[in-house]
């Protein structure tokens, strides 16, 4: 419990705990307190310096100057106990402080139930956490990282993030891919046409635009184009089926 004393320099009453043993109020009382009593050593030579929180200038030994660099490795910043805490908790509440990875704006760091500060805090408030989610996954979408499925019927489809929002968007894989390369959405009449048949090869190359329904199957110059190109890459087992693919113009019967 705190007691009061009497300052043997000012003789004006402070309160201290018993265990302190002070005789003085501040420390520019008991620096002028000890200075008055002569010529000062080297050593209980003054130095000054200006309080960082209050701004008022204020004296230490030298010695005891000495001292405090040797304990904390820097000049003393402030002048008495109540500017060190004011400034301290200014200081640990300016390092509490985090910038948002969406909107760069700077905020003071949340706290739990408990008090304890939120120290992984990346974000001010929700919706810029999904704003910022949602651009990364649109980035890594616009790079090919996005995930695709199969359906029953054999088509492809594909999610797309939509920028601002926790939702996504399934579209078909192939109509994806059109409209990528037409720079421009699909009208609802248009259609895409897979050459091969397989549904699930949506390489540019293999994709048709119709302006209207295509149906199923495939066209004939295409079934033919896909014949000749194995016949082309696989002569022996052509041979070996009793087949072998000749081009019109090696017929000798043919005139020149």
């Amino acid at each position: 419990m705190p007691i009061e004393k009497v300052c043997e320099n000012c003789q004006q009453p402070f309160a201290c705990f018993p265990s302190e043993n002070r005789k003085y109020c501040g420390l520019a009382c008991r620096s002028a307190h000890r200075f008055s009593k002569g010529i000062p050593s080297e050593g209980r030579t003054p130095v000054n310096f200006t309080c960082r929180e209050c701004g008022k200038n204020f004296s230490m030994m030298k010695n005891f100057v000495a001292a405090y660099h040797k304990k904390y490795g820097r000049d003393p910043w402030y002048c008495s106990r109540q500017c060190s805490g004011v400034g301290r908790r200014k200081t640990s509440e300016s390092g509490n402080t985090f910038v948002c990875l969406s909107c760069g704006k700077e905020n003071p760091k949340r706290r739990k139930p408990g008090g304890r500060l939120y120290e992984q805090q990346k974000y001010c408030n929700h919706d810029c956490k999904v704003m910022s989610q949602s651009t990364k996954a649109l980035e890594r979408f616009e790079r090919g990282e996005y995930g695709k499925h199969k359906k029953r019927n054999g088509y492809m489809w594909i999610t797309i993030p939509v920028l601002g929002r926790t939702g996504r968007k399934h579209i078909m894989e192939h109509r994806y891919v059109m409209s990528k390369f037409l720079a421009r959405d699909l009208l609802s009449e248009e259609t895409v046409h897979h050459r091969d048949g397989n549904r699930s090869n949506n390489d540019l190359s293999n994709l048709e635009l119709f302006n209207s329904n295509h149906g199923p199957g495939q066209r004939v110059v295409d079934k033919i184009a896909f014949i000749i190109e194995m016949a082309k890459t696989y002569p022996d087992f052509l041979r070996d089926a009793g087949y072998e693919l000749r081009h019109i113009n090696d017929d000798p019967r043919e005139p020149a």
